[in-house]
């Protein structure tokens, strides 16, 4: 009977220490999309581990918390100026200690617009790893999501084949 209760003490303890790293990847998630809105560029790379590969929707990759700062910063005050990130964490899945995989969804809000679902709907790719300071990523991947109906198929189709991509 000792033995069990040992047990079941321990598997309380690591609910608890996985209920923690749970929120913390969400608050992690919350502030990126945060950091976004406010233009932060460094804000934003600093939620990136120094040597993070981000791939964006378009397949361009910045490796490095410095990298992905810079650029968001260049787009932040240029393109996408004025934006809003929405978002949310749909799955998370611990695949370590110390490793969770996150998918999440979500849109960019442009100024004046007014659905808050976002335009350029993407799914995103994420991993997430504790170190020393915390928690951050160290991969992501944006993902457009394209809905096409069956005529846009066939002409993608067509396209595809004629002009071998």
């Amino acid at each position: 009977m000792q033995n069990d209760t040992v047990i079941d003490d321990r598997a309380v303890e690591i609910r608890a220490a996985m209920n923690a790293d749970e929120q913390a990847i969400r608050d992690l998630f919350r502030q990126l999309l945060e950091a976004w809105g406010r233009g932060d560029g460094p804000a934003y790379g600093a939620l990136f581990t120094e040597d993070a590969d981000y791939v964006a929707f378009d397949g361009s990759n910045r490796r490095g918390a410095e990298a992905i700062a810079a650029e968001h910063q260049q787009l932040f005050d240029t393109w996408l100026k004025g934006t809003r990130l929405v978002g949310q964490i749909d799955s998370l899945r611990f695949l370590g200690p110390n490793v969770a995989l996150v998918h999440a969804s979500g849109g960019t809000i442009f100024p004046g617009q007014r659905d808050e679902r976002g335009r350029r709907p993407s799914i995103q790719t994420l991993v997430a790893v504790r170190r020393g300071d915390g928690w951050r990523f160290t991969a992501f991947h944006n993902t457009r999501i394209v809905r096409r109906n069956a005529l846009q198929w066939m002409l993608y189709g067509l396209f595809s084949k004629f002009f071998d991509r």
